[in-house]
This record gives C-alpha cells, sequence and structure tokens, in this order.
C-alpha cells in the first residue's frame, strides 16, 4: 500500500503529542504585533489560537515562526498551550496539485488553512477516499505507489472541533515503470519563457527553453536570493505586507530583462554568463548579469566611500565581493568584480541592492539638516499603509527605484498611490494595461518583471491585448535534494561575523544543518519533488528557505541585514 513519507509521520507524531498535551482552552491574551516590543521575558500573546511566551525582549520576531517547546530552545518565543476551543470544522483547504510524480510517487501540496482564534492541528490525507495518514504541514510526499496507476487523492484540514470537508479529489497518474516521471534525478521542468520585449508595442526577442532542466539549478539560486530579499524586507521593516511571488521573483526576472542573452547559460558551468558574447556585462561601471550598475555607491550619501548604506557595508556579502572598503572609493573605474558573474553569489547582490535601496528610501534626506525628498512622504505613508494591506505593490516601488532611480518621477508616483492604496489600487496598479503600448522603458520595467513571473507561474498573461489571455503550461521542478545542495552553495558564498571578529564563511555542514532542520519544521520530505509553477509548491519552497535562513542567522547568532562600517 502507499505511505506517507516517515518525515512527515514523525513531524505529526511529535505534533499530535504536543497538541494532545493542550488541548484545555485557556483565555486568548492579545495578539501578537509585529509593531510591538516585548520587553519584560514571560509577556504572552496569542496568535491563530496558540499561546506564546516570551523568553528576552523581542520585535518583529513572529512567534509562529520563532519558538520553541522549552525556553531554553534559543528561540525568543516558547509555546504555552492553545487558547482555542474551535467551535466549528475549519475551512476547506484550497488549491490542492500534485508535483514530481514518478511511477512509484508524487508529493502532494495544498494552501495552509488558518482560522482566527482556532488552531488548525494538522491534515488528513485521502487516497482514493480512505483516509491513509495526517501531516501538520501543507505538503506530504506519498511513496509505494504502482506504476501506470490512477489515484485519487484529496485533504481534509483538522482542528479540535473536528475536520473540514474535503477537497475536490484530484487524479494523479503515475508513470510507467522505468520510463519518464523524473526518476533517477531527471528534470521535471519543461516549458518556455519568453523575455526581452515592450508589452504590447514589440515580441519577445529571446527565449529559455525549461525542458531539460538545464535552468534549473540557476533559477534556485535565483529564488533563494529572492527570499533573502523578501526575508531582510521583512526584518528591516517589520510587519509590511508585499505581493510575494513578485518581491521574491523579482531577481530572477531581472536577471533575465537585464542581462544579454541568459539562455546562454550552461548547468554545469558556475558562471551565470559563460559565453563571450555575455562578457560586456563584466566591464567598468557595468554590474554584472543583473546590471547594478551604481553597485559601489552609497545610496544615501551618493559618494563612492561607503557610509552605511552600500553593499560592502553588509556583512553577509562584504567579504565575497570583490574589492575592499580600502578600495571602495574608486571600485567605479574598475571591471565588475567576477564574483557578481557566480550563479550561487551573483543573485545574493541584486536581493541586498534592492532591500537597500528600500532603506535608503526610508533615510535620505532626514535627520540634521536634512531636506523634503521628491518621493516623500508619500513613500512612508505607503510602507504605513502597506502593514496593513496584503499583497501590496511594494515589488513595483522598488522596480522603478533600480530601474529609473530615485529621482524620477516613479518612484513618486507610486509611492503616493500606495499610501492611500486598497485592494482595488493593487488591481489597477497590477494591470498590464497601464503600460500596454508604451515605449517608455522604465514604465514597462516592473510589468516585463511580472510578465516573465507570470510565464514562470503559469498566470495569465496577455496576447493581442491586456485583456485577452492565455494561460502557460510550464513546470519547474524543484527537487527537495538538489535545492539542499544549491541552498549549500549560495550559503558558502556568504559570512557572518559579531561585528568585530573577522568574517567567516558559512560551511557546508552548518547550509546543510539549518536545510534538514527547515524541512522538519515545514514536515517536507527531504525525497519530495516541487514544482515552482505550482501555487501551493510555490508557496511551501519559499517557506523552507525562509526557515532556512532564520536557521542559519539563529546559529551564529546575526541577521541577514546587518551592517559594518569595517572592513571584517
Amino acid at each position: 500500500m502507499s505511505r506517507i513519507s516517515s518525515t512527515a509521520l514523525l513531524a505529526a507524531t511529535i505534533f499530535g503529542s504536543w497538541a494532545g498535551a493542550s488541548t484545555l482552552a485557556f483565555s486568548c491574551p492579545a495578539p501578537w504585533s509585529a509593531s510591538a516590543v516585548y520587553a519584560a521575558p514571560g509577556s504572552q500573546v496569542s496568535e491563530n489560537g496558540l499561546i506564546y511566551r516570551n523568553n528576552w525582549w523581542t520585535q518583529g520576531q513572529d512567534p509562529a515562526t520563532n519558538n520553541g517547546v522549552y525556553p531554553g530552545s534559543g528561540e525568543p518565543w516558547t509555546l504555552v498551550g492553545s487558547c482555542s476551543g474551535c467551535s466549528t470544522a475549519p475551512p476547506t483547504p484550497t488549491g490542492l496539485a500534485a508535483s514530481g510524480t514518478t511511477s512509484a510517487s508524487t508529493t502532494l501540496s495544498w494552501g495552509p488553512v488558518t482560522v482566527a482564534s482556532c488552531t488548525v492541528t494538522g491534515y488528513n490525507v485521502y487516497e482514493n477516499g480512505t483516509l491513509i495518514g495526517n501531516v501538520p504541514g501543507a505538503s506530504v510526499a506519498i511513496s509505494n505507489l504502482s506504476p501506470s496507476t490512477n489515484y485519487n487523492f484529496a485533504v481534509a484540514a483538522v482542528d479540535s472541533f473536528g475536520a473540514s470537508a474535503q477537497t475536490q479529489p484530484i487524479t494523479v497518474t503515475t508513470s510507467s515503470s522505468g520510463g519518464g516521471g523524473g526518476g533517477g534525478g531527471s528534470s521535471q521542468s519543461s516549458g518556455t519563457i519568453n523575455f526581452h520585449l515592450l508589452l504590447g508595442a514589440g515580441t519577445a526577442q529571446d527565449s529559455m527553453t525549461l525542458t531539460g532542466g538545464n535552468y534549473d539549478d540557476l533559477i534556485m539560486s535565483n529564488v533563494i536570493a529572492g527570499v533573502m530579499y523578501a526575508h531582510l524586507v521583512k526584518e528591516g521593516f517589520p510587519g509590511i505586507q508585499f505581493n510575494n511571488d513578485y518581491l521574491v521573483g523579482s531577481i530572477f526576472a531581472q536577471l533575465l530583462q537585464e542581462n544579454i542573452e541568459t539562455q546562454l547559460y550552461q548547468a554545469s558551468s558556475n558562471l551565470i554568463d559563460p559565453s563571450s558574447l555575455q562578457q560586456a556585462v563584466m566591464g567598468m561601471g557595468q554590474g554584472g548579469p543583473y546590471q547594478i550598475n551604481n553597485y559601489a555607491v552609497d545610496m544615501v550619501s551618493g559618494t563612492y566611500a561607503p557610509s552605511g548604506h552600500s553593499l560592502i557595508n553588509y556583512v553577509a556579502i562584504q567579504k565575497n565581493i570583490g574589492y575592499t572598503m580600502a578600495t571602495a572609493a574608486t571600485q567605479y573605474a574598475r571591471a565588475t568584480p567576477a564574483s557578481f558573474n557566480n550563479k550561487y553569489y551573483g543573485p545574493m547582490l541584486p536581493a541586498y541592492f534592492h532591500y537597500n535601496d528600500m532603506v535608503a528610501l526610508n533615510v535620505t534626506g532626514k535627520g540634521a539638516g536634512g531636506w523634503t525628498t521628491p518621493w516623500e512622504p508619500a513613500y512612508d505613508n505607503a510602507l504605513a499603509n502597506f502593514v496593513k494591506l496584503p499583497n501590496s505593490f511594494l515589488d513595483v516601488i522598488l522596480n522603478v527605484a533600480y530601474n529609473q532611480g530615485y529621482y524620477g518621477t516613479l518612484v513618486g508616483k507610486y509611492s503616493t498611490l500606495g499610501a492611500t492604496a486598497t485592494a482595488a489600487t493593487i488591481a489597477s496598479v497590477n494591470s498590464y494595461a497601464q503600460v500596454w503600448g508604451s515605449q517608455d522603458s522604465y514604465a514597462q520595467y516592473p510589468y516585463q518583471v511580472h510578465y516573465y513571473l507570470d510565464q514562470l507561474y503559469d498566470n495569465p498573461i496577455p496576447t493581442t491585448s491586456p485583456s485577452s489571455v492565455v494561460t502557460p503550461q510550464n513546470h519547474v521542478g524543484f527537487s527537495v535534494a538538489a535545492l539542499s545542495a544549491v541552498f549549500s552553495n549560495v550559503a558558502q558564498t556568504l559570512s557572518y561575523s559579531s561585528g568585530t571578529a573577522a568574517a567567516q564563511f558559512f560551511t557546508a555542514s552548518q547550509a546543510s544543518a539549518a536545510f534538514s532542520a527547515s524541512l522538519a519544521k515545514n514536515a517536507v520530505s527531504s525525497t519530495a519533488n516541487l514544482d515552482l509553477s505550482s501555487a501551493s509548491s510555490r508557496a511551501v519552497i519559499f517557506a523552507v528557505i525562509d526557515t532556512a535562513l532564520s536557521s542559519l542567522e539563529k546559529s551564529v547568532g546575526m541577521q541577514f541585514n546587518a551592517t559594518t562600517t569595517s572592513q571584517l
């Protein structure tokens, strides 16, 4: 008979034991707030029907993802128990999908269910109408299937009241024995991404064929950098909300738009741009494949001397950046460092560059002798509004800041819209009609980013007009085993320091421990095959990477947004 992976079952057992010990319902303390400071140890908060107690001073660290089951866990929060009686069954999960199906296994994923003042303790998994297990997370790897066989799978959410209605079943057909299906390490990726075009004013000049998996590890490293970008934003601006798919994907989309013929990439090389046809991007003042041409500038002081808001000021990327604090002021006159073309390190640079833009826009002009910049006060008002506005268009503001610059008109335009934005404003800003047929490359850029990502994510894309759309049928296979290897390679290009000691690179063992801990925490099997083009699977991918990044931080006692004005 088929079986759920042992990792998922182990997590379910642990979770079930804890939940069983916490069935008494206590009154809920005040909900956790991302902006509140919890200074006195022992302060209690609630979130999603669970009670947490802080172990030390904390702010902006979500107890749902930063907790242990005992005070000495090294986490800022400790689980205390449940404060929910759950008077009704939870809603039915949505987005059930299968990915990575082989002749003997498949991976199911779905959208997690949350209920105010109630704890969803897990999910029942059904095969052909029969309950086969319960898992705590929103994905599960199922094995011991038979080749060339149709299976119907469904899931239901469970809380202390009972189980939700089952989802509509999906049919999964296993491949024939020994054929296709991604067995033996073959890629599950398929389809094509078209890029380099003005929307409504031209056709794509380049394309990338996903089938065969040549680009799998390049996309993985860019997604890891994109999740780092989102991670930095959440650390620096607690509580802010944004469209995670678009913000995380901005790094890879930037590579497609700004680079020369990214389709020339070869997985056998560690270079993003291995061809002689692409080397112009590595010249003096160019900024590498992502074209971050002012990478050596301090974005607040406006000089080449790093004063706290230059890429080299960030501890995690300083050691590998290819120049030093002593030479930073003249780096603009030198060729782009070779590290910018490394497929594991290179994507981290635009991630930090975008975050640095976000910070610089916030602090430029403030303080003694300050002035009012063209984007203020609208920009600060937009950030404040985005705290209460899910799926905001923060990605658009930061993409035009990168592409046009701060003092162009677009940062101010979108900041003004963001200051009073509603859900209707988001829909309007995200509409391709905003730039359809425009020849303005600056205006087009954030929508080119969306267009490339909508192809990657199998979202509807416009064809002959903004209202005439087709839905791509692409797949980008993320084998968890391959993702683990890429995560390790990426982590080993990053560094950490106490702020005074010499910077050290993360080791492979540190990266492996962080990734393994994340798989356990997110109840994802190490043998799972996920699909970036599936919304539910993509959410699992992002969660695994983000949790692994948090684990790395905790292992060395440094947040990734840490800065220094010294050469470490």
